[in-house]
């Protein structure tokens, strides 16, 4: 710290604290006042920083420090300079990042130099929210995000949460479109008002069209349940896949309502937007750019994947980061899969597996997203690349982006999923996705629940269902041990 700061730091504490017990008393609300201010400033700040980490990519052309130089003194007036310190430090790091994000350091050192700077922001957002008395879930959320630990649930989280579960990952979409990332970064979550909730509580499934813009409340209906088709092929193509998804978890898993009431989706949303997401509530899907993506209402495993989001035992079980996180998208891209083949009717030997088929625009070498058959194999093109997912433990990706390789080592356990399919043949969601699903529903416990708890779980799943040592157990034990996850010791 320079002296000039110390000089600072002592003065205006010494001042705060001749004044006596009375001139502390009447400087709490004004204190707390401040800290809220600069906690809401670093907390724009860090969602730049953690966006960063997930993508390589910095988009903010500078970071704000005029809550800090405006409110800094209510601060230092404590009775110890520490939270001065602590806080200050944290801007100190904020301004490094834009240096690390220009490039010219290796990977190794960049993320080492990043790492700190995120440890001090952290610091920082705990010490100013502890005087401004912020919630510590709204904490854990902001500092979960920079630092890689748990997220709050889905229902709990922010922007960025929720936009690193689009079925796109965040990494190659700002890649692709980086403004539109940037843009979005800064928006709330979209939820329903209270008056459309009220105007839709007596319907399963509802669609809402967004005219291209980018509001995702005060909209009307454009289809609900009992209305006949309406001829936009969005609206329709949503509908059908929730409707289809319904079907599926009642007639199959035993499961209605599968999600909270209404099952929602929002349709043409803002322009040429490239993803679906999932935030809790409701789907948000685009209508592609037409150049490297279609329409994403098209694809009914995308749908039916991003619903499953939802449920509740994948919000409790589940992290949105890591390999935690990679299980979560697995099981999302094989429930999928799942709704698709039965509504199709279609054996695993017919089934395409692919996540995305028929998303890619003419001109694009691939056949979609993922391969659950093949990961690695999806797409090799020009603008996309070359498809990074992972088909086992030896090539286990780790990463600080796209949240810690949540995208590509979904591969694993996806596989793993159709290698148990593969081997008990027929329909996959008459044994196979019984065991994931008893694993899901029955069977696990715990948080944040990683490879080798999941091989774990269908194991045990498989037993309690068809017998220890049935062909369907030992097809789970074989699928695991293809893929490289050690089966733990009973």
């Amino acid at each position: 710290m320079d002296s000039g700061l110390i000089s600072t730091v002592i003065a205006t504490v010494g001042g705060g604290l001749l004044g006596g017990g009375g001139a502390m008393l009447s400087h709490r609300s004004n204190t707390r006042t401040a800290a809220r201010l600069i906690y809401a400033e670093l907390a724009r700040n860090s969602a730049a920083v953690a966006y960063f980490r997930q993508t390589g990519h910095w988009t903010a052309p500078a970071l704000s420090r005029t809550a800090w130089d405006e409110q800094a003194t209510m601060i230092a007036r404590r009775r110890g300079s520490a939270a001065f310190v602590t806080v200050h430090q944290g801007y100190e790091a904020l301004e490094t990042v834009p240096a690390l994000a220009a490039g010219g350091l290796g990977d190794t050192v960049r993320d080492r130099l990043l790492n700190g700077a995120v440890r001090q922001l952290v610091r920082a957002l705990e010490e100013v929210a502890a005087i401004a008395r912020i919630p510590p879930d709204l904490v854990r959320e902001a500092t979960g995000l920079l630092d890689g630990s748990h997220p709050a649930p889905a229902e709990e989280t922010g922007a960025l949460t929720w936009l690193l579960q689009g079925v796109v990952p965040l990494a190659l979409q700002a890649r692709l479109a980086p403004e539109d990332v940037a843009r979005l970064v800064s928006e709330p979550a979209p939820l329903p008002s209270a008056s459309e909730a009220a105007a839709t509580e007596d319907a399963d499934h509802v669609v809402y069209d967004a005219h291209h813009n980018r509001e995702t409340t005060g909209l009307a209906v454009a289809r609900r349940t009992g209305q006949p088709p309406t001829g936009d092929a969005a609206v329709d193509e949503a509908y059908d896949a929730l409707l289809a998804t319904s079907a599926f978890a009642r007639a199959v898993l035993g499961r209605d309502p599968l999600v909270r009431r209404p099952m929602t989706a929002v349709v043409h949303y803002s322009g040429d937007f490239s993803n679906m997401y999932w935030n809790g509530e409701l789907l948000v899907l685009g209508d592609g750019d037409g150049t490297v993506f279609e329409r994403f209402t098209q694809c009914l495993e995308i749908i039916a994947g991003g619903v499953w989001m939802g449920v509740r035992e994948m919000m409790s079980l589940f992290s949105h980061a890591g390999q935690s996180g990679a299980l979560s998208v697995s099981i999302c891209d094989v429930f999928g899969q799942l709704v698709k083949q039965y509504t199709d009717g279609v054996s695993v030997e017919d089934a395409d597996w692919v996540v995305g088929k028929g998303l890619l625009a003419p001109g694009v070498r691939g056949v979609g997203l993922r391969s659950l058959k093949a990961p690695g194999t999806a797409y090799d093109d020009d603008v996309l690349g070359k498809d990074p997912q992972a088909a086992a433990m030896d090539d286990y990706v780790r990463t600080g982006r796209d949240n810690g390789g949540v995208h590509i080592n979904s591969g694993i356990p996806g596989h793993a999923f159709y290698l148990v399919a593969e081997r008990l043949g027929g329909y996959a969601w008459e044994r196979a996705g019984m065991i994931w699903w008893d694993a899901l529903t029955v069977h696990a416990i715990g948080s944040g629940l990683l490879f080798e708890d999941w091989a774990r779980f269908t194991a045990t799943a498989a037993v309690s269902k068809y017998g220890e040592g049935s062909v369907e157990h030992r097809a789970v034990l074989g699928a695991w041990e293809r893929v490289g996850v050690r089966m733990p010791e009973r």
